[in-house]
């Protein structure tokens, strides 16, 4: 089982900062943003050091796209549908662990701002 550990961000500003400013992430963890409700979610690497994968989850907890961002892009990473979560990951992780659109994700522990995310096909 691939496992993930994450920093959730789920609020207003938690969500607009995301990663920027991070320069160094250990290949086992990342960043779940989770969502106030379903929609078409948009990300940049505007003040973000590291390239990026970014895995988008949809209410079924299926991931539906995954995409990259460059370091401090401001070209914009859309979604391919409605999403409740995503997730962002050092560039490579989905490929490396063969992490695929249509995996589900299970967030199996957490407490107030981490989670650890397990991915199952």
């Amino acid at each position: 089982m691939i496992k993930l550990k994450t920093k959730i961000s789920d609020n207003s500003v938690a969500l607009a900062k995301g990663l920027m400013g991070v320069k160094h992430m250990a290949d086992d963890e990342g960043m779940l943003f989770k969502f106030p409700m379903s929609l078409e979610a948009s990300f940049w690497g505007k003040d973000t050091y590291i390239p990026l994968d970014i895995a988008f989850v949809d209410k079924n907890n299926n991931i539906i796209s995954i995409k990259e961002i460059s370091p401090m892009s401001t070209r914009s990473i859309r979604s391919d549908g409605n999403c409740i979560m995503a997730i962002e990951a050092n560039r490579g992780f989905f490929k490396k662990n063969n992490i695929h659109i249509g995996h589900k994700i299970s967030i199996v522990s957490t407490n107030e701002n981490c989670a650890e995310i397990e991915f199952s096909n």
